[in-house]
Protein backbone atom coordinates (compact mmCIF):
# COMPACT_ATOMS: atom_id res chain seq x y z
CA UNK A 1 0.00 0.00 0.00
CA UNK A 2 1.55 3.06 -1.00
CA UNK A 3 1.93 5.43 1.79
CA UNK A 4 0.52 9.12 2.95
CA UNK A 5 3.33 11.80 3.71
CA UNK A 6 3.67 15.12 5.15
CA UNK A 7 7.00 16.70 3.46
CA UNK A 8 8.18 20.38 2.98
CA UNK A 9 8.85 21.33 -0.98
CA UNK A 10 12.36 22.88 -1.07
CA UNK A 11 12.60 23.64 -5.07
CA UNK A 12 11.57 22.58 -8.72
CA UNK A 13 13.55 20.22 -10.59
CA UNK A 14 14.53 20.54 -14.45
CA UNK A 15 11.38 18.47 -15.52
CA UNK A 16 8.89 20.94 -13.85
CA UNK A 17 7.99 18.54 -10.40
CA UNK A 18 8.83 19.70 -6.79
CA UNK A 19 11.44 18.41 -4.94
CA UNK A 20 11.12 17.49 -1.08
CA UNK A 21 12.87 15.09 1.27
CA UNK A 22 11.02 12.03 3.44
CA UNK A 23 13.08 10.79 5.74
CA UNK A 24 16.19 11.82 4.17
CA UNK A 25 15.32 10.20 0.97
CA UNK A 26 15.05 12.22 -2.50
CA UNK A 27 11.47 12.67 -3.64
CA UNK A 28 9.95 14.28 -6.30
CA UNK A 29 6.62 15.44 -6.48
CA UNK A 30 3.38 16.40 -8.51
CA UNK A 31 2.30 19.32 -7.35
CA UNK A 32 3.75 21.91 -5.24
CA UNK A 33 5.86 25.27 -5.45
CA UNK A 34 8.72 25.54 -2.97
CA UNK A 35 7.85 26.55 0.44
CA UNK A 36 4.90 24.85 0.93
CA UNK A 37 4.11 21.88 2.90
CA UNK A 38 1.91 19.28 1.49
CA UNK A 39 0.32 16.21 2.26
CA UNK A 40 1.05 13.35 -0.70
CA UNK A 41 1.02 10.02 -1.60
CA UNK A 42 3.77 7.95 -2.68
CA UNK A 43 2.98 6.71 -6.36
CA UNK A 44 6.32 4.73 -7.11
CA UNK A 45 9.59 3.54 -5.00
CA UNK A 46 12.60 3.73 -6.20
CA UNK A 47 16.68 3.05 -4.78
CA UNK A 48 17.26 6.50 -4.82
CA UNK A 49 14.60 8.67 -5.03
CA UNK A 50 10.35 8.23 -4.57
CA UNK A 51 8.06 9.70 -6.60
CA UNK A 52 4.68 11.32 -5.18
CA UNK A 53 1.15 13.28 -5.92
CA UNK A 54 0.04 16.28 -4.15
CA UNK A 55 -3.30 15.13 -2.34
CA UNK A 56 -3.08 18.84 -0.06
CA UNK A 57 -1.49 21.87 0.40
CA UNK A 58 -1.42 22.09 3.74
CA UNK A 59 0.66 25.37 4.12
CA UNK A 60 1.14 28.11 1.01
CA UNK A 61 4.00 29.02 -0.24
CA UNK A 62 4.09 33.48 -0.62
CA UNK A 63 5.14 32.48 -4.23
CA UNK A 64 1.43 30.82 -5.73
CA UNK A 65 -0.44 33.35 -7.79
CA UNK A 66 -4.26 32.13 -8.68
CA UNK A 67 -4.08 30.75 -12.49
CA UNK A 68 -5.94 32.81 -14.80
CA UNK A 69 -6.78 29.72 -17.21
CA UNK A 70 -10.72 28.18 -16.28
CA UNK A 71 -8.82 24.83 -17.33
CA UNK A 72 -5.80 25.21 -15.72
CA UNK A 73 -6.85 22.05 -13.05
CA UNK A 74 -7.51 19.86 -15.47
CA UNK A 75 -5.37 20.91 -18.30
CA UNK A 76 -1.75 19.16 -19.08
CA UNK A 77 -0.45 22.55 -20.51
CA UNK A 78 0.57 25.39 -18.44
CA UNK A 79 1.43 23.48 -14.77
CA UNK A 80 3.41 26.66 -13.79
CA UNK A 81 0.56 29.12 -14.22
CA UNK A 82 -0.07 29.15 -10.57
CA UNK A 83 3.60 30.15 -10.46
CA UNK A 84 4.50 34.17 -10.43
CA UNK A 85 6.00 34.52 -13.89
CA UNK A 86 9.09 36.24 -12.40
CA UNK A 87 9.47 33.32 -10.28
CA UNK A 88 9.36 30.58 -13.06
CA UNK A 89 12.03 32.26 -15.04
CA UNK A 90 14.14 31.93 -11.66
CA UNK A 91 13.79 28.46 -11.22
CA UNK A 92 14.34 27.51 -15.33
CA UNK A 93 17.60 29.18 -15.06
CA UNK A 94 18.48 27.78 -11.28
CA UNK A 95 17.79 24.28 -13.68
CA UNK A 96 20.53 25.09 -16.29
CA UNK A 97 22.79 25.78 -13.74
CA UNK A 98 21.90 22.77 -11.38
CA UNK A 99 22.47 20.48 -14.68
CA UNK A 100 25.66 21.68 -16.01
CA UNK A 101 27.43 21.04 -12.07
CA UNK A 102 25.91 17.74 -11.44
CA UNK A 103 25.20 16.11 -14.76
CA UNK A 104 28.08 18.41 -16.77
CA UNK A 105 30.62 18.13 -13.94
CA UNK A 106 30.77 22.29 -14.23
CA UNK A 107 32.14 24.10 -11.60
CA UNK A 108 31.98 27.97 -12.69
CA UNK A 109 29.78 28.37 -15.65
CA UNK A 110 29.24 32.10 -17.02
CA UNK A 111 25.23 31.90 -17.30
CA UNK A 112 23.45 35.08 -18.77
CA UNK A 113 19.79 36.51 -17.46
CA UNK A 114 17.14 34.78 -18.83
CA UNK A 115 15.46 36.33 -21.48
CA UNK A 116 11.80 36.74 -20.96
CA UNK A 117 9.11 35.60 -23.23
CA UNK A 118 7.93 39.19 -25.17
CA UNK A 119 4.19 37.86 -24.45
CA UNK A 120 3.44 35.93 -21.39
CA UNK A 121 0.24 34.52 -22.90
CA UNK A 122 -1.02 34.11 -26.49
CA UNK A 123 2.63 33.63 -27.12
CA UNK A 124 2.29 30.29 -29.69
CA UNK A 125 1.67 29.96 -33.58
CA UNK A 126 0.88 26.42 -32.92
CA UNK A 127 -1.88 24.60 -31.22
CA UNK A 128 -2.78 20.70 -31.56
CA UNK A 129 -6.41 19.80 -30.60
CA UNK A 130 -7.23 16.09 -30.23
CA UNK A 131 -10.54 14.64 -30.37
CA UNK A 132 -12.22 11.31 -29.06
CA UNK A 133 -16.27 10.03 -28.67
CA UNK A 134 -17.97 9.78 -25.30
CA UNK A 135 -19.84 8.50 -23.22
CA UNK A 136 -23.55 11.23 -22.75
CA UNK A 137 -22.57 11.94 -19.25
CA UNK A 138 -19.33 14.06 -20.58
CA UNK A 139 -20.91 15.31 -23.18
CA UNK A 140 -24.48 14.76 -25.14
CA UNK A 141 -22.91 15.18 -28.64
CA UNK A 142 -21.16 12.37 -27.95
CA UNK A 143 -17.87 13.29 -28.40
CA UNK A 144 -14.84 15.73 -27.48
CA UNK A 145 -12.75 18.20 -28.90
CA UNK A 146 -9.76 19.75 -26.81
CA UNK A 147 -6.99 19.02 -25.13
CA UNK A 148 -5.47 15.85 -23.07
CA UNK A 149 -6.37 16.25 -18.90
CA UNK A 150 -2.95 16.52 -17.23
CA UNK A 151 -1.41 13.04 -17.24
CA UNK A 152 -3.60 11.52 -19.64
CA UNK A 153 -3.21 10.06 -22.94
CA UNK A 154 -6.78 8.69 -23.39
CA UNK A 155 -8.74 11.90 -21.67
CA UNK A 156 -9.92 14.50 -23.46
CA UNK A 157 -11.48 17.66 -21.90
CA UNK A 158 -13.52 20.00 -24.39
CA UNK A 159 -11.20 23.87 -24.66
CA UNK A 160 -12.94 26.74 -24.26
CA UNK A 161 -10.48 29.69 -23.70
CA UNK A 162 -6.99 28.67 -23.71
CA UNK A 163 -4.52 31.18 -23.36
CA UNK A 164 -1.60 30.00 -25.13
CA UNK A 165 -2.82 31.12 -28.45
CA UNK A 166 -4.76 33.48 -29.91
CA UNK A 167 -8.46 34.34 -29.64
CA UNK A 168 -9.05 33.39 -32.95
CA UNK A 169 -7.89 29.54 -32.17
CA UNK A 170 -10.43 29.04 -29.20
CA UNK A 171 -13.22 30.90 -31.56
CA UNK A 172 -12.43 27.92 -34.24
CA UNK A 173 -12.46 25.42 -31.93
CA UNK A 174 -15.37 26.10 -30.45
CA UNK A 175 -17.33 26.48 -33.84
CA UNK A 176 -15.73 22.97 -34.94
CA UNK A 177 -17.72 21.17 -32.15
CA UNK A 178 -20.66 23.05 -33.52
CA UNK A 179 -20.68 22.53 -36.90
CA UNK A 180 -18.78 18.69 -36.63
CA UNK A 181 -21.96 17.82 -34.28
CA UNK A 182 -24.94 19.21 -36.78
CA UNK A 183 -23.38 17.54 -39.86
CA UNK A 184 -23.60 14.79 -38.15
CA UNK A 185 -19.16 13.98 -39.31
CA UNK A 186 -17.30 10.53 -37.33
CA UNK A 187 -14.97 11.55 -34.84
CA UNK A 188 -12.29 9.22 -33.86
CA UNK A 189 -12.20 6.84 -30.77
CA UNK A 190 -8.70 7.21 -29.67
CA UNK A 191 -8.62 4.02 -27.43
CA UNK A 192 -10.88 2.40 -29.94
CA UNK A 193 -8.90 3.31 -32.85
CA UNK A 194 -12.11 3.75 -34.71
CA UNK A 195 -13.97 6.43 -36.01
CA UNK A 196 -12.96 9.76 -38.70
CA UNK A 197 -11.61 12.89 -37.55
CA UNK A 198 -8.90 12.75 -35.28
CA UNK A 199 -7.30 16.32 -34.75
CA UNK A 200 -7.06 20.02 -34.96
CA UNK A 201 -4.00 22.34 -35.71
CA UNK A 202 -3.94 25.67 -35.92
CA UNK A 203 -0.89 27.39 -37.21
CA UNK A 204 -0.80 31.03 -37.52
CA UNK A 205 2.14 33.37 -38.87
CA UNK A 206 2.16 36.35 -35.62
CA UNK A 207 4.27 38.43 -37.81
CA UNK A 208 2.39 38.07 -41.14
CA UNK A 209 -1.55 37.63 -39.84
CA UNK A 210 -1.27 34.58 -41.94
CA UNK A 211 -3.12 31.32 -40.86
CA UNK A 212 -3.49 27.77 -41.18
CA UNK A 213 -5.81 24.91 -40.68
CA UNK A 214 -5.47 21.32 -40.28
CA UNK A 215 -7.87 18.76 -40.71
CA UNK A 216 -6.56 15.16 -39.60
CA UNK A 217 -9.02 12.36 -39.96
CA UNK A 218 -8.26 8.66 -40.28
CA UNK A 219 -9.21 6.65 -43.02
CA UNK A 220 -12.23 7.11 -45.34
CA UNK A 221 -14.48 9.46 -47.13
CA UNK A 222 -14.63 12.91 -45.77
CA UNK A 223 -19.02 13.37 -45.37
CA UNK A 224 -19.61 16.52 -44.58
CA UNK A 225 -16.63 18.55 -45.86
CA UNK A 226 -18.15 20.70 -48.77
CA UNK A 227 -20.83 21.87 -46.55
CA UNK A 228 -17.92 22.49 -43.39
CA UNK A 229 -15.61 24.19 -45.71
CA UNK A 230 -18.41 26.27 -46.81
CA UNK A 231 -19.59 27.68 -43.39
CA UNK A 232 -15.32 27.92 -41.92
CA UNK A 233 -14.79 30.35 -44.85
CA UNK A 234 -18.01 31.97 -44.49
CA UNK A 235 -17.48 32.48 -40.33
CA UNK A 236 -13.55 33.16 -40.44
CA UNK A 237 -12.35 35.21 -43.80
CA UNK A 238 -9.52 36.00 -42.32
CA UNK A 239 -8.72 32.64 -42.54
CA UNK A 240 -5.52 31.97 -45.02
CA UNK A 241 -5.59 28.49 -45.45
CA UNK A 242 -7.52 24.86 -44.68
CA UNK A 243 -5.96 21.75 -45.57
CA UNK A 244 -7.18 18.04 -45.14
CA UNK A 245 -4.97 15.48 -43.97
CA UNK A 246 -4.50 11.67 -43.18
CA UNK A 247 -3.01 9.90 -40.29
CA UNK A 248 -4.79 5.83 -41.10
CA UNK A 249 -2.78 4.52 -38.37
CA UNK A 250 -2.87 3.74 -34.56
CA UNK A 251 0.00 5.89 -34.22
CA UNK A 252 -1.46 9.14 -32.03
CA UNK A 253 -0.23 11.99 -33.78
CA UNK A 254 -1.60 14.90 -35.23
CA UNK A 255 0.59 14.18 -38.60
CA UNK A 256 -0.48 12.84 -41.98
CA UNK A 257 -0.21 12.87 -45.60
CA UNK A 258 -1.80 15.58 -47.02
CA UNK A 259 -5.32 14.89 -48.53
CA UNK A 260 -6.38 18.07 -49.75
CA UNK A 261 -5.83 21.35 -49.75
CA UNK A 262 -8.84 22.69 -48.81
CA UNK A 263 -8.81 26.86 -49.73
CA UNK A 264 -6.02 28.80 -50.21
CA UNK A 265 -2.50 27.56 -50.81
CA UNK A 266 -1.99 25.25 -48.20
CA UNK A 267 0.80 26.86 -46.80
CA UNK A 268 1.26 30.27 -44.35
CA UNK A 269 4.71 32.72 -44.37
CA UNK A 270 5.84 33.68 -41.38
CA UNK A 271 8.95 36.50 -40.91
CA UNK A 272 11.83 36.16 -38.73
CA UNK A 273 14.60 39.05 -38.80
CA UNK A 274 13.17 40.47 -42.31
CA UNK A 275 12.91 37.27 -44.00
CA UNK A 276 10.39 34.77 -45.16
CA UNK A 277 9.58 31.35 -44.53
CA UNK A 278 6.84 28.92 -45.62
CA UNK A 279 5.26 26.96 -43.07
CA UNK A 280 3.01 23.77 -44.23
CA UNK A 281 0.91 21.44 -42.03
CA UNK A 282 4.28 19.18 -40.98
CA UNK A 283 6.73 22.03 -41.02
CA UNK A 284 8.76 22.42 -37.73
CA UNK A 285 8.97 26.22 -37.09
CA UNK A 286 9.48 27.32 -33.54
CA UNK A 287 6.63 27.60 -31.55
CA UNK A 288 7.08 31.29 -30.23
CA UNK A 289 7.74 33.34 -33.00
CA UNK A 290 9.33 36.43 -31.86
CA UNK A 291 11.04 34.93 -28.98
CA UNK A 292 12.55 33.02 -32.14
CA UNK A 293 14.00 36.23 -33.14
CA UNK A 294 15.58 36.92 -30.07
CA UNK A 295 16.99 33.55 -29.64
CA UNK A 296 18.70 33.66 -33.32
CA UNK A 297 20.24 36.63 -33.03
CA UNK A 298 21.95 35.75 -30.20
CA UNK A 299 23.20 32.46 -31.62
CA UNK A 300 24.57 34.55 -34.72
CA UNK A 301 26.21 36.86 -32.46
CA UNK A 302 27.87 33.85 -30.44
CA UNK A 303 28.95 32.35 -33.78
CA UNK A 304 31.01 35.75 -34.18
CA UNK A 305 31.01 35.07 -37.89
CA UNK A 306 32.57 36.63 -41.07
CA UNK A 307 32.35 36.48 -44.56
CA UNK A 308 35.38 34.25 -44.66
CA UNK A 309 33.52 31.88 -42.68
CA UNK A 310 31.96 28.38 -43.82
CA UNK A 311 29.30 27.85 -41.63
CA UNK A 312 27.25 23.98 -40.41
CA UNK A 313 23.88 24.21 -39.17
CA UNK A 314 23.33 20.73 -37.96
CA UNK A 315 19.55 19.74 -37.73
CA UNK A 316 18.79 22.25 -39.42
CA UNK A 317 15.08 21.91 -39.61
CA UNK A 318 13.04 24.01 -42.30
CA UNK A 319 16.60 26.38 -42.40
CA UNK A 320 15.61 29.37 -40.02
CA UNK A 321 19.04 29.83 -38.29
CA UNK A 322 21.15 29.01 -41.44
CA UNK A 323 19.06 31.36 -43.84
CA UNK A 324 18.99 34.23 -41.11
CA UNK A 325 22.81 33.65 -40.76
CA UNK A 326 23.31 33.16 -44.13
CA UNK A 327 23.78 37.33 -44.80
CA UNK A 328 26.65 37.12 -42.04
CA UNK A 329 28.61 33.97 -43.10
CA UNK A 330 30.10 33.69 -46.37
CA UNK A 331 28.90 30.30 -47.22
CA UNK A 332 26.52 27.57 -45.12
CA UNK A 333 25.50 24.15 -45.25
CA UNK A 334 22.13 22.90 -43.44
CA UNK A 335 21.77 19.09 -42.93
CA UNK A 336 18.89 17.64 -41.70
CA UNK A 337 18.31 13.45 -41.09
CA UNK A 338 14.20 14.47 -42.62
CA UNK A 339 13.96 14.99 -46.05
CA UNK A 340 10.48 17.08 -46.24
CA UNK A 341 12.53 19.60 -43.75
CA UNK A 342 14.90 19.91 -46.39
CA UNK A 343 12.51 20.45 -48.91
CA UNK A 344 11.46 23.25 -46.92
CA UNK A 345 14.16 24.41 -46.31
CA UNK A 346 15.26 24.83 -49.50
CA UNK A 347 12.01 26.50 -50.81
CA UNK A 348 13.03 28.98 -47.70
CA UNK A 349 16.17 29.86 -49.05
CA UNK A 350 14.88 30.50 -52.57
CA UNK A 351 12.15 33.17 -51.11
CA UNK A 352 14.75 34.81 -49.73
CA UNK A 353 16.86 35.29 -52.90
CA UNK A 354 19.92 33.59 -51.00
CA UNK A 355 22.60 31.37 -53.17
CA UNK A 356 25.28 30.44 -50.11
CA UNK A 357 23.94 28.01 -48.71
CA UNK A 358 22.87 24.22 -49.44
CA UNK A 359 21.04 21.87 -47.84
CA UNK A 360 21.45 18.02 -47.84
CA UNK A 361 18.82 15.09 -46.08
CA UNK A 362 20.09 12.44 -44.30
CA UNK A 363 22.49 11.62 -41.01
CA UNK A 364 25.22 14.23 -40.17
CA UNK A 365 27.89 11.62 -40.23
CA UNK A 366 27.04 10.06 -43.58
CA UNK A 367 26.36 13.31 -45.39
CA UNK A 368 29.16 14.91 -44.14
CA UNK A 369 31.58 11.79 -44.79
CA UNK A 370 30.01 11.70 -48.79
CA UNK A 371 30.84 14.04 -52.06
CA UNK A 372 30.15 17.12 -52.30
CA UNK A 373 31.55 17.79 -48.37
CA UNK A 374 33.57 15.24 -47.50
CA UNK A 375 36.62 17.45 -47.87
CA UNK A 376 34.82 20.55 -46.58
CA UNK A 377 36.63 22.72 -43.83
CA UNK A 378 33.77 24.23 -41.49
CA UNK A 379 34.50 27.01 -39.30
CA UNK A 380 31.81 27.28 -37.18
CA UNK A 381 29.08 25.13 -36.41
CA UNK A 382 25.50 25.98 -35.36
CA UNK A 383 24.05 22.66 -33.49
CA UNK A 384 20.10 22.47 -32.71
CA UNK A 385 19.58 18.99 -31.62
CA UNK A 386 16.08 17.43 -30.41
CA UNK A 387 15.02 17.34 -26.93
CA UNK A 388 17.06 14.25 -26.53
CA UNK A 389 20.04 15.82 -27.51
CA UNK A 390 22.74 14.66 -29.64
CA UNK A 391 23.33 10.46 -30.85
CA UNK A 392 26.78 9.30 -29.79
CA UNK A 393 28.18 9.11 -33.27
CA UNK A 394 26.88 12.39 -34.04
CA UNK A 395 28.57 13.83 -31.49
CA UNK A 396 31.66 12.30 -31.93
CA UNK A 397 31.43 13.46 -35.84
CA UNK A 398 30.44 16.68 -34.81
CA UNK A 399 33.83 16.72 -32.63
CA UNK A 400 36.07 15.31 -35.72
CA UNK A 401 34.70 18.32 -38.16
CA UNK A 402 37.07 20.22 -35.89
CA UNK A 403 35.47 23.92 -35.49
CA UNK A 404 36.77 26.42 -34.41
CA UNK A 405 33.49 27.30 -32.81
CA UNK A 406 29.93 26.22 -31.94
CA UNK A 407 27.07 26.82 -30.99
CA UNK A 408 24.76 24.88 -29.43
CA UNK A 409 21.07 25.50 -29.12
CA UNK A 410 18.64 23.44 -26.89
CA UNK A 411 15.69 22.54 -25.09
CA UNK A 412 16.65 20.42 -22.81
CA UNK A 413 19.44 21.55 -19.67
CA UNK A 414 20.06 18.08 -19.24
CA UNK A 415 21.40 16.61 -22.20
CA UNK A 416 23.09 19.84 -23.08
CA UNK A 417 25.17 19.28 -19.85
CA UNK A 418 25.94 15.66 -20.89
CA UNK A 419 26.59 16.37 -24.68
CA UNK A 420 28.68 19.81 -22.80
CA UNK A 421 30.90 17.08 -20.75
CA UNK A 422 31.64 15.65 -24.00
CA UNK A 423 32.76 18.56 -25.77
CA UNK A 424 34.69 19.28 -22.76
CA UNK A 425 36.64 16.28 -23.11
CA UNK A 426 37.30 16.90 -27.11
CA UNK A 427 38.88 19.89 -26.43
CA UNK A 428 36.26 22.74 -26.59
CA UNK A 429 36.26 25.22 -23.58
CA UNK A 430 32.21 26.34 -22.72
CA UNK A 431 31.65 30.00 -23.22
CA UNK A 432 28.28 32.08 -22.01
CA UNK A 433 25.11 30.02 -22.14
CA UNK A 434 22.06 32.34 -22.50
CA UNK A 435 18.59 30.94 -21.37
CA UNK A 436 15.59 32.47 -23.16
CA UNK A 437 11.86 31.61 -21.99
CA UNK A 438 10.08 30.47 -24.87
CA UNK A 439 7.23 28.57 -23.00
CA UNK A 440 6.00 30.57 -20.43
CA UNK A 441 3.87 29.30 -17.80
CA UNK A 442 5.75 25.48 -18.88
CA UNK A 443 9.09 23.64 -16.95
CA UNK A 444 10.64 24.32 -20.70
CA UNK A 445 13.57 26.28 -21.37
CA UNK A 446 15.50 26.95 -24.38
CA UNK A 447 19.01 27.99 -24.41
CA UNK A 448 22.17 29.00 -26.79
CA UNK A 449 25.55 28.18 -25.41
CA UNK A 450 29.13 29.55 -26.84
CA UNK A 451 32.15 27.28 -27.04
CA UNK A 452 35.49 27.39 -28.41
CA UNK A 453 38.55 24.99 -29.32
CA UNK A 454 41.47 25.65 -26.56
CA UNK A 455 44.32 26.56 -28.10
Amino acid sequence: MKRIIELDIEDLAYNGQAIGYDNGKVTFVKGGLPGERVRAKITKIKKKHNQAKVLEVLIKSPERIDAVCGHYEVCGGCIWQDLGYERQLFYKRNQIESCLKHIGGFDEVVIDDIHPSPEKFFYRNKMEFSFHTCAPQYSTRGFLLGLHERGRFDKIFDISDCRLQSEMSNRLVIFLREEIERLSIPVYNLIEHHGFLRFVIFREGKNTGQSLLVLVSGAGDFVGKEELVASLQKEFPILTTAVWTVNDTITNIAKGEIREVLFGPGYIEEEVMDLRFRISPGSFFQTNSRQAENLYRRAIELAGLSKNDTLLDLYCGAGAIGICAAGAAGSVVGIDIEEEAIEAAIINAQINNLDNIRFFAGPARKVLSADPLKDMKFDVVINDPPRAGMHPKALKRLIEIDAERLVYISCNPATFARDAAELRLAGYSLGRVTPFDMFPHTMHIELVAHFEKKG
